[in-house]
């Protein structure tokens, strides 16, 4: 059977914030990070969790740099060291949506089009996640806007879109990236009354000093990873 091409512009995906173009210091403070972890040893990596790291700063520094390629290239290195510690750890929910995350951020910017399967493979691996951790957070919100952004025919479902971005929001009410996609799916339901309370705690959030583009961390680890979720 024919592969599906899915045009991006119709099957939007937008499961992560991303961070300010050109945010102060950022892109410089995260290419420092990436140079430490793979100066000297780059090719001796061993450990999942080294490598759950790199994809980490992988992901974070392709949402911070503003050229498409450089972006691109990045996200497709995260995912690449993220399939290493699937391999070294194939039951890590982390592993499965660090890679799930740099695959869909990828596919973002491949242009027109990104295959059936590749939306496919998001899926699997978002779904895995949540397998072995049902209350993952960023995995959750990952979930929820791709049920929101696929058209049905591609498992597009609205209400199962809801029922994930809340459940992301109970497991962390921190998480305001997911609050805010919260509040847009009532507002697509009319339910004003319910966006404009998702809203509220944003801005109550904003000035106890919190960020809409600061996300929980992947397993509550110290990290300047974005909720990517």
């Amino acid at each position: 059977m024919a592969i599906l091409i899915v045009g991006l512009a119709v099957v939007t995906f937008s499961v992560r914030a991303e961070s300010p173009p050109d945010a102060t210091g950022q892109v410089e403070a995260l290419e420092k990070v990436l140079h430490t972890l793979l100066a000297g040893h780059a090719d001796s990596l061993s450990d999942a969790g080294q490598f759950l790291h790199l994809a980490n700063v992988y992901l974070d520094l392709g949402d911070a740099y503003t050229d498409e390629n450089k972006r691109r290239e990045t996200y497709e290195q995260g995912a690449k060291v993220a399939q290493r510690a699937l391999a070294l750890e194939p039951a890590n929910a982390k592993a499965h949506y660090l890679y799930a995350a740099n695959v869909g951020s990828a596919a973002q910017l491949q242009g027109m089009m990104a295959s059936a399967l590749t939306i496919n493979e998001i899926k699997s691996h978002t779904k895995r996640a949540l397998e072995l951790d049902p209350d993952y957070p960023p995995a959750l919100h990952m979930m929820g806007m791709l049920y929101d952004g696929l058209p049905w025919f591609l498992g597009g479902d609205g209400e199962a879109a809801l029922t994930y971005v809340q459940h992301a929001v109970t497991a962390d009410p921190q998480y305001m990236r997911a609050r805010l996609d919260l509040a847009k799916l009532y507002v697509k339901r009319r339910n004003i009354s319910a966006a404009r309370q998702e809203l509220q705690t944003i801005m109550n959030g904003s000035r106890a000093g919190s960020s809409i583009l600061q996300h929980p961390a992947a397993g509550k680890t110290n990290r300047s990873f974005l909720y990517v979720v």
